[in-house]
């Protein structure tokens, strides 16, 4: 669903990458950029293909990639100045501490550095090199002419480098290097520089190893938040139960099965660095309190299964953040009353009510009709319409 409102289709981007370990990194780049419908097209310094090969580059890019100023071809030469006429956006990544003064300093002797210095389209710079090397002087004096020089810079992250060091010249995360893209394209982003947890799709609650206790969530209402979200430049991670559905690429994607797993993975996040909780997925209530290790044999005409409370993952984790906690609520009746029970019950911020029983809204369709609540008594209907808009309409209303 993300593509139909995608402002990087058809985008022309080059993607100049230089001699670092980091240059691994920009194969995600590249994999976001394609499935966003970006036209990608790669070029390599030969110290770059020290780290890695071109072919995994022409693979990705479904093109070929540019490595020799000078190639074998009936157009010698002369690929950098047509490229420089084509261009939406340069992005060069991993940048390092040689391309940066090189660019600052007008020199022109390999493929990457000449074209650079003939492209005037918007350029990126994304560094990454030790932070000895970040903080050397000459590399400051040529960030502050590249940046008088109208260049972007994605300034690199403090962290552990290849080095075993510790400092800043980490390279930036692929979403804050996606969003400095958008950012080129006047793309709105609300939510950049905000972590987002959204949970979807159904949770599958073991009996034997054939057999589960579930119910029908196909996951399309969730996914439909991640896009949403994503395209607004949130740093998104997707705890999902088991769907079949294509995640949005900037998303940072857990597979869960069971409302054990879910609340395993949340108890491994820092919940007081996130600023917005969709509760989307269908959790299960109950599990069995007995799994079989082996195939249940139909040997008698009735069968009991003792069943215990899963634990209440959304009252658990409102107690250890402060993050905009959003929780839907799928009901058959008394939909208003249950839907603001469980905003209170559970210390959420909105409750998102629609119902399993009435036709175009709920699970498995691709149309929703919802209803929100909020703490101060806030109610908006939003009339059945697709997911992705009625997604749309949800995230705008709880970030404004």
């Amino acid at each position: 669903m993300h593509q139909k409102i995608n402002s990087l289709k058809n985008k022309n981007i080059l993607i100049c990458v230089t001699g670092s370990i980091a240059a691994y990194k920009t194969c995600e780049i590249i994999r976001i950029l394609k499935k966003q419908g970006s036209n990608v097209k790669v070029m390599m310094t030969k110290s770059a293909e020290k780290f890695v090969g071109k072919s995994t580059f022409a693979a990705l890019s479904n093109n070929e990639v540019i490595t020799d100023l000078f190639p074998d071809t009936p157009k010698a030469g002369l690929e950098h100045i047509e490229l420089s006429f084509e261009l939406d956006l340069v992005l060069v990544m991993p940048a390092t501490a040689n391309i940066l003064s090189k660019v600052a300093n007008g020199i022109a002797d390999d493929v990457v550095s000449t074209t650079l210095c003939v492209c005037e389209q918007t350029t990126i710079f994304a560094p990454a090199m030790n932070y000895k090397m970040w903080q050397n002087k000459s590399v400051i004096e040529s960030v502050d002419k590249l940046i008088s020089m109208n260049k972007r810079i994605v300034n690199p992250e403090s962290g552990y480098l290849a080095s075993l060091h510790e400092g800043e010249g980490r390279l930036a995360n692929v979403n804050t290097i996606i969003n400095e893209i958008k950012d080129v394209f006047k793309i709105r982003l609300p939510l950049k520089n905000k972590n987002i947890i959204i949970t979807a799709g159904p949770t599958l609650e073991p009996i034997d190893p054939v057999r589960f206790i579930s119910n029908h969530s196909s996951g399309k209402m969730g996914y439909a938040i991640v896009d949403a979200v994503c395209n607004k430049g949130g740093n998104v991670t997707l705890l999902s139960g088991p769907v079949n559905l294509k995640p949005h690429p900037e998303a940072n994607v857990i597979n869960i099965k069971t409302a054990s797993d879910l609340l395993v993975e949340f108890e491994k996040m820092d919940l007081k660095n996130v600023d917005y909780i969709f509760m989307c997925a269908a959790v299960v209530d109950y599990t069995p309190t007995k799994k079989y290790d082996k195939k249940i044999k139909r040997d008698k005409s009735s069968f009991v299964i003792d069943l215990k409370e899963n634990p209440d993952i959304i009252k658990t984790i409102s107690e250890k953040t402060n993050a905009t906690i959003i929780v839907f609520a799928l009901e058959t009746n008394d939909g208003f009353i249950n839907a603001k029970n469980k905003l209170k019950n559970k210390n959420a911020d909105y409750v998102v009510l629609n119902y399993a029983n009435k036709k175009g809204q709920g699970f498995n369709s691709n149309t929703n009709h919802v209803y929100i609540f909020d703490k101060n008594g806030i109610e908006i209907e939003l009339r059945k319409d697709r997911k992705d808009r009625i997604a749309e309409k949800i995230v705008d209303l709880v970030i404004n």
